[in-house]
């Protein structure tokens, strides 16, 4: 499922990061690789917050779409 549908509070584990080589690259730079777990600490009004290796993110909801997670 995308990241983006992911429910407040939830820990899940990124199984994949798609989109363009630019969107796919920053997003694997902030630490969305294949395996790596992420804490989303809130979302609501079309962003998503969260933790990723110790770092506190926020996204749009359209970003979050490229990381699908189990």
């Amino acid at each position: 499922m995308p990241l983006s549908l992911a429910r407040s509070g939830a820990t899940v584990t990124v199984a994949r990061v798609k989109g363009s080589g630019e969107v796919k690259r920053h997003l694997e730079t902030l630490g969305f690789v294949e395996g790596s777990e992420v804490h989303v600490v809130a979302t609501g009004g079309g962003n998503i917050i969260v933790v990723v290796k110790g770092a506190r993110f926020g996204l749009d909801a359209k970003v979050a779409t490229n990381v699908l997670v189990a």
